[in-house]
């Protein structure tokens, strides 16, 4: 199991990267099968959680990233674009912005899937 600490979150459980995985698989089939069903509403639902559990480690990462040299730099304003992108995903699906069920679904789950990659060391 593939997890990452979250220190701030409400929780004392690490987010467990596997369903965050799960559930972003699930939400493109439905995205494509059924967006409009009840399965995707609960699949929805579920990412919610999993976009706002990631969001806390997420910045927790980007304070602790060095941003000395351009490269650094760069890789901290991508997480933090990608922050401020979840955060207004997950705005809107809380606030019922999305009138699209397809587009609900596509944005939740690459939103998750960008902060659950930023929080995988990829070397």
């Amino acid at each position: 199991m593939t997890t990452t600490p979250h220190p701030h979150h409400q929780s004392s459980d690490p987010v467990d990267l596997a369903l965050v995985d799960n559930a972003v698989h699930r939400a493109e089939g439905l995205a494509v099968a059924d967006p409009a069903s009840r399965l995707a509403d609960a699949v929805a639902a579920e990412l919610t959680i999993h976009l706002a559990a990631l969001i806390t480690p997420a910045e927790y990462h980007l304070g602790a990233m060095p941003g000395r040299s351009p490269a650094e730099q760069r890789a901290r304003d991508v997480l933090a674009d990608s922050i401020g992108h979840a955060r207004s995903v997950h705005h809107d699906q809380q606030t019922g912005a999305f009138t699209n069920p397809t587009a609900r679904l596509y944005l939740l789950a690459g939103a998750c899937r960008l902060l659950k990659n930023a929080m995988v060391p990829s070397w």
